[in-house]
């Protein structure tokens, strides 16, 4: 990691405290104050495995530093659902927190398609992927949509780079990505299966799932595990908070909150409207 000894050193005894613990953010935004936080920085995490990050201010960065692993539970579910020769899709990759670990132990059989719609973050993206010569994922950047073309894209700043998104924020002025359908992605990269499929685009995931219509129709539609934030969902034209569970539900998928789905828990009897949790779907 590029950063003093001293630093180094504190960050391997952060390491050592379990993520979640009280205090330990805390204590890890402590350290880092009065160190450069913006700027290429490489981080190494847990695993070995190296990422270039834009800012260690941002969540992402921050919790691999300090925990060597971004959203353990999350990754911990998704490998767990995924055999050595499985096919895994990260739409909303943003630097790879989740791609490139699922990628190394997926390697050589298995095969990940990590899409990210930032024109600022893709390049990290793309080069996480190679530096730990990663060579069963396939980059694309794009914006999943529900249709082909064009579409507004509004950055984050730095010290936010996870949260670009299609719908206006930070007063940014937006850019033009390409706007793809997740099917038509999938055709194009020769994709015949999908066996998980993540999806964390800031409150538009609802667009992502009317655009993978023939994927989620399938006799074999993949395990689902998406973010549900209400504020970012009630941006979404036509919509609103819970638009994404309520298309899954009318295309015979149940809906379970990660925790419940781990436990072995009934799914959702109602839509979830209020909050910001991790869901999972699966249809049969």
């Amino acid at each position: 990691m590029v950063h003093p000894n001293w630093l180094s050193i504190a960050v391997r005894l952060l390491r050592l405290v379990p993520p979640g613990t009280r205090g330990k953010t805390r204590l890890g935004r402590l350290l880092l104050k009065g160190h450069r936080t913006t700027g290429d920085v490489e981080i190494v995490d847990r695993f070995g495995l190296r990422f270039s990050v834009p800012s260690l201010s941002e969540p992402i960065a921050f919790h691999l530093l300090i925990d060597g692993v971004y959203e353990p539970d999350v990754l911990s579910f998704i490998l767990r659902y995924l055999e050595p020769s499985a096919v895994f899709v990260d739409v909303g990759a943003s630097i790879g927190s989740l791609t490139i670990p699922v990628a190394h132990t997926l390697a050589p059989r298995g095969r990940v398609v990590a899409i990210e719609a930032s024109g600022r973050i893709f390049p990290y993206l793309s080069r996480n992927a190679a530096v730990n010569a990663l060579q069963n994922v396939q980059c694309v950047h794009s914006a999943v949509s529900d249709r082909e073309g064009n579409v507004e894209f509004y950055e984050a700043p730095v010290d936010h780079f996870g949260m670009g998104s299609m719908g206006p924020q930070f007063h940014a002025q937006p850019s033009q990505v390409p706007g793809r359908t997740l099917d038509h992605i999938l055709a194009e990269a020769g994709v015949t299966r999908v066996d998980v499929l993540k999806i964390d685009v800031e409150g538009f995931e609802a667009k992502v799932l009317s655009g993978a219509k023939q994927l989620l129709r399938d006799r074999h539609p993949p395990l689902i595990i998406f973010e549900f934030i209400d504020w970012a969902e009630a941006r979404l034209s036509g919509g609103g908070p819970g638009t994404a569970q309520r298309r899954l539900r009318e295309w015979g998928f149940k809906v379970w909150r990660l925790g419940d789905f781990v436990r072995g828990r009934p799914e959702l009897s109602d839509i979830v409207t209020v909050g910001n949790e991790m869901l999972v779907a699966t249809r049969g």
